[in-house]
């Protein structure tokens, strides 16, 4: 029997609707071998994630989704098999959250200079403890009755252009790998889908990625086929996942459809484990 895994999974830890330990019950119910929790700029579920694995016979991979702003576009970088301890990487995480934070409050004013009837303890309500988002934001507006769905907040508000966006800090693609590098951990372009050119895909492999995000919700088989094909040719590693948040219908079946085999986790984890000798 073939087993498989589920390397781009999200949690009440960033945007995600589940708890960890809802995933790993998901993930076991389904029969996935191994799964990463890639939460947004955290690792609060990893850590929460430690006294969950025990339980269950599924790999557990450190994970984490960096933002990051490059080529005057935002792009996402995955971070497996990283070091949860790291203090570079905690270090980061914790300055990333504080500027979410004053980019939050900043967002908060042009919604209320707008007359729109939405205070900032609504949408810290929506994020928990983790760090402040765009999502946040629209759920708390379509929950107000602002909008009519998640969808609609980004398109008349929250989008780039839109009146309540505000930029976000530019942390780039060249320090978000020396970060995963520095926490000992393989650095994976995330979706990167039909919108990249090919030469700024290859600039970004200059940049040193160990792999590229071939399977993904949003790559058809033509695009999966595509990056199969550049990972052969520039010997990067494959990776793929569900990048299941729960607050959208078609999560639940994108989980456990948008898998990869376990041999590729062992791939992805000699990897890492070959950068410390």
């Amino acid at each position: 029997m073939k087993l498989y895994a589920d390397l781009h999974i999200h949690t009440v830890h960033s945007d995600g609707e589940m708890s960890p330990a809802k995933i790993f019950e998901m993930a076991n119910k389904i029969g996935l071998r191994a799964i990463s929790i890639t939460d947004h700029d955290t690792i609060d579920g990893c850590r929460e994630a430690q006294s969950l694995k025990e339980q269950y016979d599924i790999q557990f991979i450190d994970g984490v989704e960096l933002s990051c702003h490059q080529y005057g576009k935002e792009y996402h970088l995955l971070g497996y098999f990283i070091d949860i301890k790291n203090n570079s990487l905690l270090q980061h995480l914790d300055d990333f959250r504080t500027v979410r934070y004053k980019r939050a409050l900043k967002m908060i004013e042009k919604i209320q200079r707008l007359g729109l009837d939405l205070s900032f303890e609504e949408v810290l309500e929506k994020a928990g403890d983790a760090p402040l988002t765009r999502p946040h934001f629209a759920k708390a507006m379509e929950e107000k009755g602002i909008v009519s769905s998640y969808r609609e907040a980004f398109s008349l508000y929250l989008a780039e252009g839109k009146p309540c966006y505000e930029p976000k800090q530019q942390f780039s693609i060249t320090n978000a790998i020396k970060l995963i590098n520095d926490a000992e951990g393989v650095s994976v372009l995330a979706h990167p889908g039909k919108t990249l050119s090919q030469q700024t895909l290859y600039d970004i492999i200059e940049l040193g990625i160990d792999g590229i995000e071939v399977i993904h919700p949003s790559h058809d088989l033509e695009l999966q086929k595509f990056y199969h094909n550049v990972c052969s040719q520039f010997w990067l590693l494959e990776t793929g996942g569900s990048d299941f948040h729960g607050s959208r219908d078609y999560d639940y079946d994108n989980f456990g459809k948008y898998i990869i085999p376990l041999s590729a986790v062992d791939s992805i984890r000699n990897h890492a484990l070959n950068r410390l000798f």
